[in-house]
């Protein structure tokens, strides 16, 4: 199993906040449609999962799939950009008007 380093995983959230706040508006309102949309399938799946089987556990199991499904299409979340886009900010890879730019949208 590969080892990262914490340097590295820090220098590529970094990345993705700079990233994150440079998206342009259009970019961020399609990402943020798709996630609550995934979302939300997510949930009906989980719930469906839960009361057909009986067992709270299954839809614990089925909901992350959503989250997965986010991350790896890359889609946006506000909870990413409330964490990811400060930091960047702070380290001067975006400037602050992005941030409150990203987070009025």
């Amino acid at each position: 199993m590969a080892y990262v380093k914490p340097e590295e995983i820090v220098e590529n959230m970094l990345q993705a906040g700079a990233k994150k706040a440079s998206l342009p508006v259009k970019q961020l309102l399609i990402r943020g449609f798709l996630a609550g949309a995934f979302l939300g399938y997510a949930t009906t799946l989980a719930i469906l999962a839960a009361t057909q089987t009986g067992w709270g556990i299954a839809g614990a199991l089925v909901f992350p799939v959503g989250f997965v499904m986010i991350v790896l299409l890359g889609l946006e979340l506000a909870t990413g950009n409330f964490a990811l886009i400060p930091i960047a900010v702070k380290d001067q890879r975006t400037p602050f008007s992005h941030l409150l730019r990203n987070w009025t949208w």
